[in-house]
């Protein structure tokens, strides 16, 4: 049984309250300390390896519905899929840029993810019409 997951990044930015930068501006050691290590939540919020736990069971989830899986989802989600996908290190997170518009696959088989593609947020011919 084969599946496949397609995660489409979004391209409001009407949802996010606070820039990177302003945050940088107003809390600069807080927001050092959650991008070098993975575990911080200095803002209250998710961690990087909670985020990442959460996706991987929601990954884990899908593997029992073959077929084609789309998602739209924010960045930071597909950061970490990516990461699940790889078996990456949680301190990769902060190394994947994801565009928005662009499209992420991956295809889950035999109780594992392999990253299949990723697009840059511009259509192209590799997005199977998704994007």
């Amino acid at each position: 049984m084969s599946t496949r997951v397609k995660l489409l990044c979004h391209a409001s930015t009407s949802a996010v309250r606070t820039s990177f930068d302003e945050v940088q501006a107003q809390e600069p050691e807080a927001l050092a300390d959650w991008i070098k290590d993975p575990s911080a939540a200095p803002h209250g919020g998710e961690s990087v390896v909670a985020v990442i736990a959460r996706v991987s069971i929601w990954l884990d989830k899908q593997l029992t519905i073959p077929g084609v899986i789309l998602a739209v989802t924010h960045a930071s989600v597909i950061r970490a899929a990516i990461v699940c996908a790889l078996v990456a290190e949680p301190r990769s997170f902060w190394h994947i840029d994801i565009a928005p518009l662009s499209l992420t696959q991956l295809s889950g088989n035999g109780g594992r993810w392999t990253l299949v593609s990723m697009s840059s947020g511009k259509a192209d011919s590799s997005t199977d019409g998704f994007c």
